[in-house]
């Protein structure tokens, strides 16, 4: 059972560079021998698989630099910008091994019985393209997958053509320029042919259980924050990719973007472009491109809404749409949406109800709207999901991190918040979720840890560039080789979750 396995991490090398090797299978933290009765529900839970077109015009990695710990401005900013990573470009060989990972589960490992389904919560592209929904789906689906886009005969993107020190170049350092960054300073490899390896053709196998989508903001709005408009509609199709700014320039969009909307993409005087290959398949997804989507294994009141609700034996999924159309990162839901999630709850006081979304209740809290109706923030919605005892779990992702939570005044009201990490950051895992239930209707629920089938060799240079999980490998190494999450608040250890934010038995008391 490859998924189960355990991944250790080397001491650093030089330049902090650090390998990764096959380390112990986890136990579950929490009470054994459970005298399971019955099986409320076993899915698979993964979240923010990120598709990206790492080539698009509309991206804007020439921001990221200034959260580099070696960029003066760094300590200024005091964050992650989160517009590049040396890893963008593998993404849908990482949710091709994460799928191979999950065709291979027959049975939850706790409880032995079936998986029902899996559960994405959101964040499914990158930047809201069209062309980035397509391959998600297409993996999903399995087939042929080209992940490519603009021109079939060059790559494009960070680390073709254009050189620049700020940006991992696996190609190496071109004759008269010095050594990026990434390489020079913080042990970053090169790997020739790898950028024209990650845009080949594969074939996808396609995933073997039913799938339940949830709305992201990065499905929504450009880089997850930016409400598309014509003038970047114009830009992601266009014939040029700005590679950088004037720091004056970019330090100004730096402010224009924002948790809480609204936010802007930079519109610069002086920038640095290279050639870009039109392609019309990079406009932005528009709101019915969701029609027969998320919805196709679950029931909605209207096709024009995100939010949906899906029922089995005795329990509910209901996924709430906490993206803010109006712009800014962080969540927020409207009042119709709102009042059908009292309506809906209040109406299954018979049934255990999970909540799923995009965004945790601490990052709901983006009211901005141009309108006179305010949003509903998650004070609000935890405030009536608490005074609930049959809703027991909320199941969610944005964090990029393994966390575990309790929400309520107490045991027999209140619920258990399951955050799970990205495919696109260290650690990209996913979890099994079981809801179980004893022969004195005590709940438990089953969380597993799991890993994509992306390949771990000792060196660098074992790894080949024509085998998709190969390439998924490389991607998991870099993503723990960040060098902007090496120490301190950021760093990667931050997503893996301590102990008890992983492989974990929770309990509740008898709610119904």
């Amino acid at each position: 059972m490859r998924y189960l396995r355990g991944i250790r991490k080397s001491a650093p090398l030089i330049g902090g560079w650090r390998s990764l090797t096959p380390g112990l299978l986890e136990v579950h933290v929490g009470q054994r021998n459970l005298n399971i009765s019955r099986v409320l529900l076993n899915l698979i839970h993964i979240s923010d698989t990120h598709i990206c077109d790492s080539q698009s015009p509309a991206r804007v990695e020439f921001l990221d630099r200034y959260a580099d710990p070696h960029h003066p401005f760094s300590s200024i900013l005091g964050s992650l910008v989160g517009t590049y990573r040396a890893q963008e470009f593998l993404t849908t060989q990482v949710l091709e091994s994460m799928i191979q990972a999950i065709n291979s589960i027959d049975s939850a490992p706790v409880s032995g019985m079936k998986i029902s389904t899996v559960l994405i919560t959101g964040d499914m592209t990158d930047n809201a393209q069209k062309n980035e929904m397509k391959w998600f789906a297409n993996l999903l689906q399995g087939g042929t997958i080209t992940p490519d886009s603009g021109s079939s005969l060059a790559w494009e993107g960070i680390g073709g053509s254009y050189y620049s020190p700020h940006y991992w170049n696996p190609h190496g350092t071109p004759i008269g320029e010095k050594d990026d960054f990434p390489r020079s300073l913080y042990g970053f490899p090169v790997i020739p042919e790898i950028l024209d390896a990650a845009r080949s053709s594969f074939s996808a196998t396609g995933l073997r259980y039913p799938w339940l989508a949830v709305h992201g903001n990065h499905d929504a709005l450009l880089q997850g924050t930016v409400v598309p408009d014509e003038f970047m509609r114009a830009l992601a199709q266009s014939s040029e990719k700005i590679m950088e700014l004037p720091d004056d320039e970019a330090i100004n969009a730096l402010q224009q973007v924002t948790e809480v909307g609204p936010a802007r993409y930079p519109n610069p005087v002086a920038p640095i472009v290279t050639p870009a290959t039109p392609d019309s398949t990079r406009d932005f997804v528009q709101g019915d491109s969701w029609d027969g989507f998320i919805l196709e294994s679950a029931e909605s009141t209207s096709k024009k809404i995100k939010y949906w609700r899906k029922d089995y034996d005795e329990i509910t999924l209901l996924a709430l749409d906490t993206v803010n159309p109006f712009g800014g990162w962080q969540g927020s839901i409207d009042f119709q949406q709102f009042e059908w999630l009292k309506t809906t709850v209040e109406s299954l006081r018979d049934r255990y109800c999970v909540i799923t979304s995009h965004h945790p209740v601490e990052d709901i809290i983006n009211g901005y709207t141009p309108h006179l109706e305010s949003r509903i923030l998650g004070v609000e919605i935890e405030a009536f999901l608490v005074s609930q005892p049959h809703v027991i779990a909320w199941i969610c992702g944005h964090t990029h991190q393994n966390r575990i939570s309790y929400h309520g005044p107490h045991k027999s009201s209140g619920f258990w918040q399951i955050e799970t990490s990205s495919l696109i950051d260290w650690p990209q895992e996913g979890r099994i979720i079981e809801f179980l239930l004893t022969n004195d209707d005590e709940i438990y629920i089953a969380l597993t840890q799991i890993n994509h089938y992306g390949e771990l060799r000792s060196d660098i240079n074992e790894y080949s560039i024509q085998e998709v999980n190969d390439l998924a490998g490389i991607s998991r190494l870099l993503s723990v080789n960040d060098w902007q999450r090496r120490q301190g608040k950021f760093a990667i250890e931050s997503n893996e979750g301590n102990t008890i934010d992983r492989s974990r038995l929770l309990h509740l008391p008898k709610r119904i």
